[in-house]
């Protein structure tokens, strides 16, 4: 987890730095076609290349054109985002998506919300309010859209859950990014908003950012398989700080004033989830022992 949102936030770098030469219809496209690099070298290195065709039923191929059309609609969401706003302003926004994904957890999962859970949702939306700042001048639709792409990321998350645990993670990533490459070709063809690709470094930043998010996908696709979506979840804030570095760094913002106090209040509440978390976990431990 952690190294995917290292991955991710690398990537969203990239993408600020080219956002203004290409479309973002332009940027999901290639991020989607490149990312295949990555996953198709894990098939033959785990030699499941011989099994993708094989155990594919219609269920799974619906599942994954969800995910699939989850990730271009989050990615055109966030690079929106990241191009017109402060970086880690964008970053931590779109990182709320553990608020999205307790409460889909609840919906679609049947999972049970607590009272300490549901304190971390409202403390951490407030924090997202304070950030947002809804009431300013400065405030438009753009500051929307880093919170649409964090919930496109929960809905694919979420998905993961409803695919049978024998088919491989690698399996489920090649099948949606190929829906999602297929996705962000028909809006760029609809969008007509193509650009010419400048020079060769431009083309390598292209297929260093397919490669960052598809490793990143896979990375995000294991973790999210093997552990509960509302317990892993938290774990996404720690993307925040490195966000903030990265900005500071690469495009010398510190949007302290707009980050401080609301991002305290989406920290706070990814560490009430983690501690009662591992309060339930103890007691589900002792409790299997006593029995």
């Amino acid at each position: 987890m952690l190294m995917g949102i290292i991955f991710v936030d690398f990537y969203g770098v990239i993408i600020k730095f080219i956002g203004n030469s290409y479309s973002s219809p332009q940027l999901a496209f290639f991020r989607n076609f490149f990312a295949l690099i990555p996953i198709i070298l894990l098939l033959i290195i785990t030699r499941d290349i011989k099994n993708i065709f094989v155990g594919i039923s219609k269920k799974f191929l619906f599942l994954c054109f969800l995910r699939g059309i989850s990730f271009v609609l989050m990615q055109i969401f966030y690079y929106i985002s990241i191009i017109n706003m402060n970086f880690a302003t964008a970053t931590t926004l779109t990182f709320s998506s553990p608020i999205f994904i307790v409460v889909l957890s609840m919906l679609v999962l049947k999972e049970k919300i607590g009272l300490f859970r549901w304190s971390a949702i409202f403390i951490g939306f407030g924090g997202v309010l304070l950030i947002m700042n809804p009431t300013s001048e400065l405030f438009s639709y753009i500051s929307i859209l880093p919170l649409l792409a964090a919930l496109c990321w929960a809905i694919s998350n979420i998905v993961l859950k409803f695919i049978p645990e024998d088919i491989s993670s690698v399996k489920i990533n090649f099948y949606s990014i190929n829906f999602s490459y297929i996705g962000s070709l028909i809006i760029l063809l609809f969008s007509s908003d193509f650009s010419p690709v400048e020079n060769s470094f431009d083309w390598l930043l292209l297929i260093l950012i397919g490669i960052l998010g598809g490793v990143a996908s896979i990375l995000f696709s294991f973790a999210y398989r093997v552990v509960s979506p509302s317990t892993l979840a938290p774990f996404e804030y720690l993307g925040i700080p490195s966000s903030f570095i990265l900005g500071w760094i690469f495009f010398y913002e510190a949007p302290i004033e707009q980050l401080f106090p609301g991002v305290l209040g989406i920290v706070a509440a990814g560490f009430i989830i983690i501690w009662r978390e591992k309060k339930l976990s103890i007691s589900k431990i002792i409790s299997n022992k006593i029995h």
